[in-house]
């Protein structure tokens, strides 16, 4: 399909690199931009491009509304049955996730809820719909709630199948969530399948958490999966510091590749060097802090380094209960002092980076996906919880 948009004001970050602390967005007025095959092929003026129509052609008319990239959602756990609500009213109550967790609540419960729901597909569906209404054009999701490899393997090919009817890109990502009573067994059976999850997915993530696989466990899953190359990523310094970080570097330097740490709410300033020499991406989930009512994530220190940021929902059953990307934008503008363009290069060409996507920013070889913005000021994506001003344009 061919499609021609005209009218827009284009709103975009255009780099080679990630992001870090001064973002260039570029603005262009009543701008067209000439599309095929679902990737932009040339940007420019109407009279410039008015030569590509042809019969085939379809014209989408912006009315000179923003039109920026589209939003992109790094870090999601959309795959589970069994939200939490008897967990979110025991934190009510004062009890820590940690505490919830060893009284038989946390990601075991979610876990017993999916591994024997009927509805997981149908769920899953729906909340790729919810995402996109609220503006979200490019999706990460996790497995994570079986534990048993073969379940787990068996959820992963569940979201690769429905990435191939969904209307937005989806990355699916591999997530050893938290241990079996068994672990040797557990890591043997990871050893048996690892080829076969390297080809439904090119990115590994592990919890290092108390409640979690331990620093021991995490460097052993390593061991265990290095030579797939996979792309590793980490939550991890969500409560405490816990030491994965370095321990990472101390045994791999830059030998792995190491993609990124996620939540980094506890960050000393020691662990904050050690990834900028991993050369990662840090994660950044504002809505887990507001949902479990946690300190936010120091980003000053990450900035202060030049590490590239990526904000993201953290989407699951338990943690956060969010799913909008304006919700995103305007907790990390409140709580994280972020200024607007720095948060639109966060939630756009940044994840792009990080998932090895060509998209997040509005450039000739590049996806077509975008959002347009109905307002009379872009920066109205920090300020309004409202996603009536956000309408996903996803030409794929």
């Amino acid at each position: 399909m061919e499609y021609l948009i005209v009218n827009a004001n284009i709103i975009t970050p255009i780099t080679d690199t990630p992001i870090t602390n001064n973002p260039q967005l570029y603005e262009y007025k009543q701008y067209c931009i000439s599309l095929k095959k679902g990737t932009i092929e040339k940007i420019g003026k109407y009279q410039d491009l008015r030569s590509r129509i042809n019969k085939e052609t379809k014209i989408i008319d912006i009315s000179n509304h923003y039109l920026c990239p589209g939003f992109i959602d790094c870090h999601t756990h959309l795959l589970f049955d069994g939200k939490r609500i008897p967990d979110f009213l025991k934190r009510q109550q004062g009890k820590t996730y940690q505490e919830i967790a060893q009284e038989g609540g946390g990601i075991k419960y979610t876990v017993n809820q999916t591994i024997n729901s009927p509805n997981l597909k149908k769920l899953l569906i729906q909340r790729i719909k919810d995402s996109i209404n609220n503006g979200t054009t490019l999706i990460e999701i996790k497995n994570g709630y079986a534990i048993e490899i073969d379940k787990e393997i068996e959820h992963l090919k569940l979201i690769k199948e429905i990435s191939k009817f969904s209307p937005i890109k989806i990355i699916p990502t591999f997530l050893a969530h938290i241990p079996p009573e068994n672990f040797n067994e557990y890591v043997e059976n990871l050893g048996k399948k690892k080829s076969e999850i390297k080809s439904l997915t090119e990115f590994f993530d592990i919890f290092c958490d108390k409640t979690a696989f331990s620093v021991k466990q995490t460097l052993k899953i390593i061991e265990i999966l290095k030579d797939q190359n996979f792309y590793f990523r980490f939550h991890t310094n969500e409560f405490a510091e816990d030491g994965l970080i370095k321990q990472l570097y101390l045994n791999y330097g830059n030998s792995i590749n190491i993609r990124s740490f996620d939540h980094l709410l506890v960050l000393p300033e020691e662990t904050a060097d050690i990834i900028q020499k991993l050369k990662a991406f840090a994660v950044i989930m504002p809505p887990t802090s507001w949902f479990l009512g946690k300190e936010y994530s120091p980003v000053n220190k990450l900035l202060e380094r030049d590490i590239p940021i990526c904000l993201a929902t953290d989407y699951n059953a338990g943690s956060s209960n969010v799913i909008s990307m304006l919700m995103v934008c305007n907790l990390s503008s409140i709580y994280l002092k972020l200024q607007p363009e720095k948060i639109l290069s966060y939630i756009t060409a940044n994840p792009a980076f990080l998932l090895n996507v060509k998209a997040g920013q509005i450039r000739e070889k590049y996806m077509g996906i975008f959002n347009i913005l109905k307002t009379d000021n872009w920066q109205e994506i920090c300020f309004s919880l409202d996603k009536k001003i956000i309408e996903p344009l996803i030409l794929l």
